[in-house]
């Protein structure tokens, strides 16, 4: 279901931006953020909040796998790629 219609996100994108372990953004800017998008109209932040919401709980009481990894998201990002995309830079710097 189509949860934004000014950036067509459906509800399945907006869940997707919270981890397996139920980490990931707690409000609708930071789930546009993850998107790579922002809102424009509104009128979904309250929806987007509750897709959220849900997809938390569910993470926290199930079985920590609702979550669609299909997004790359910056909230995501581990420290280790941080690390590895260090050091791939500054093994490009130095030759």
């Amino acid at each position: 279901m189509i949860v934004c219609s000014c950036n067509v996100i459906s509800c399945r994108q907006i869940k997707g931006t919270v981890a397996a372990d139920g980490s990931g953004p707690r409000t609708a800017g930071e789930a546009y953020d993850c998107l790579g998008c922002s809102p424009d109209c509104g009128r979904c932040a309250r929806e987007v909040r509750t897709l959220l919401a849900e997809a938390r709980a569910a993470c926290a009481t199930q079985c920590h796998s609702c979550a669609s990894r299909e997004i790359e998201c910056a909230v995501h990002v581990t420290v280790e790629r941080m690390l590895e995309g260090i050091a791939i830079a500054e093994d490009a710097a130095a030759a």
